[in-house]
């Protein structure tokens, strides 16, 4: 739904006074994710706020004793989707680090900073051996013979157009949780990996044969076009296949299913059970839809969804509508490298809308509990929710 900047403008400025309904959040939350709006959002927020503390200086205590008393009563209320939303503008305001220079405020000390784990991006070449891929690096890769297959370019490792081979060589590029990386295969398909993911795929593809890679964890597909090799990514369960196309797959192994999610061009869906080739009955998606497998059942399920939803990782943002802690807890493990241990059982299936564009692990632990009223401690590098 697109919203004039006036119509917004007004809607955040209830917000701040605390006079937005839930519809208006609602509109907000939708408006945000639109392509350019971030910015305005942004620009409207930080003006409103700087006139605001020009004015007068603002109770920061008064306000987040009203706001954790407001998200208490209306729980007690069992006005959940109400209150989620309230709190999930709060959230991204607070993300900004714009909302009264909370976060300026916050005296952080090493004892309660989490400091996340660091290891390192690997490939694991066709003889077996690991090599360790440092993001500030510039470097050939070769082959085990010496034979130039490829280069790295800090995050992004391009395999050669020109290698060629009679049979199929794979390396294997592990991604750890807290890192990201991008490889172009030899045919020009770019593949960015998200955290917690392995991609193995031929070091050059053999002709008459289909270009084949094997997914766990989560990656974007820029399919380069070639109509007499189809290109199938192979999950455990669950195989796609396209000639030129763009979407994102997530298939890791806490998840009960594979998520599929066509941004561009045409995928067909076959089930492991059922090879390519032989399924007379592959599941054709369309561009704005997702295909959901579940690991259970057998079953897909197919919905019309927001693909920036699904693809904003690909620029360092996570965007949440609707979702359950336990996912929105196990993406912050991976993205950041660290555990988070949650002991209420409660709140571990409550939905969330949330938008978090910061740096930190702590940042965004400390806007989840001014926003959303959750307490947590760090012990041993390890955060526990209570």
């Amino acid at each position: 739904m697109h919203k004039n900047n006036l119509e917004i403008e007004n809607i955040i400025h209830k917000y701040l006074l605390k006079e937005a309904s839930s519809e208006n959040l609602d509109l907000l939350s939708n408006w945000i994710l639109e392509e350019g709006n971030e910015t305005i959002f942004e620009n409207l927020v930080k003006s409103h706020l700087e006139i605001t503390m020009a004015m007068n200086k603002p109770n920061t205590d008064k306000i987040k004793k009203e706001l954790f008393k407001s998200i208490k009563r209306d729980k007690k209320r069992r006005v959940v989707n109400t209150v989620m939303k309230y709190a999930a503008v709060v959230t991204i305001l607070l993300s900004l680090g714009y909302l009264y220079n909370l976060q300026d405020q916050i005296d952080y000390t090493e004892q309660n900073r989490l400091v996340p784990k660091e290891e390192p991006v690997t490939i694991t070449l066709d003889d077996g051996s690991v090599k360790e891929l440092t993001p500030t690096e510039n470097k050939k890769i070769r082959k085990a013979d010496g034979t130039l297959i490829g280069s790295q370019d800090h995050s992004k490792l391009t395999y050669s157009k020109t290698a060629k081979t009679e049979e199929l060589v794979y390396n294997t590029l592990n991604v750890p949780y807290g890192k990201r990386f991008d490889v172009v295969l030899s045919d020009g398909t770019h593949i960015f990996l998200n955290s917690g993911t392995t991609l193995r795929y031929p070091v050059a593809f053999v002709r008459k044969e289909h270009r084949t890679v094997f997914l766990n964890g989560e990656a974007y597909f820029d399919v380069a076009k070639d109509a007499e090799h189809p290109f199938v990514v192979n999950t455990n369960g669950l195989d796609i296949k396209v000639l030129g196309t763009k979407f994102n797959v997530s298939h890791y192994a806490e998840d009960k299913g594979i998520n599929t999610v066509l941004v561009e061009g045409s995928v067909e869906l076959h089930k492991n059970d059922e090879p390519h080739g032989k399924d007379r009955n592959p599941l054709l998606l369309k561009p704005g839809f997702m295909a959901r497998w579940d690991r259970v059942g057998n079953e897909i399920e197919v919905e019309n969804v927001n693909t920036r939803l699904y693809t904003a990782w690909i620029e360092g943002k996570l965007v949440f509508r609707n979702t359950s802690f336990r996912r929105i807890r196990q993406t912050l493990e991976r993205k950041y490298n660290v555990t988070i241990e949650n002991r209420n059982k409660e709140l571990e299936e409550q939905l969330f809308d949330a938008t978090f564009d910061i740096e930190t692990i702590d940042k965004v632990l400390e806007s989840f509990s001014k926003s959303f009223a959750i307490d947590y401690s760090i012990i041993d590098n390890e955060v526990i929710i209570e």
